[in-house]
């Protein structure tokens, strides 16, 4: 389980609406599937590690097995791991661990990509 500084916290926090858009960026290729389970399980896999490594695997294997798109997959994971700038600077900011934090932003951008992807699927024509 990850332990990051209150602090630290709400930094990340402060930085919602940055997270919030880069989720709807995540899942804009994910419209016409309805994928929410996978990506559930995705988030799932990221709130309860504390390597990005690990996180990538599973998303190439949720591709292997067919369950989402190669091309959505290797997108996903350049996105993801380009968050890490951003939190190399939000942790040498309070000198907290930046792996830690960036996981914590992606579990939150993660989170912000399900319900993207629920509203584009289940929301839009509704």
């Amino acid at each position: 389980m990850r332990k990051i500084a209150p602090k630290v916290l709400r930094e990340i926090a402060r930085c919602d609406d940055d997270w919030v858009e880069k989720a709807r960026t995540l899942v804009e290729d994910l419209k016409n599937q309805d994928k929410e389970r996978q990506l559930r399980n995705i988030q799932s896999i990221a709130e309860g590690s504390d390597s990005w490594k690990a996180l990538e695997l599973f998303i190439r294997y949720q591709a292997a097995r067919g369950e989402l798109l190669k091309q959505w997959a290797e997108a996903a994971i350049q996105q993801l791991d380009e968050l890490h700038s951003e939190a190399q600077s939000i942790a040498s900011k309070y000198g907290a661990d930046p792996k830690a934090v960036h996981m914590e932003i992606i579990s939150r951008v993660l989170g912000y990509a399900v319900r993207w992807h629920v509203w584009d699927v289940k929301g839009v024509g509704q």
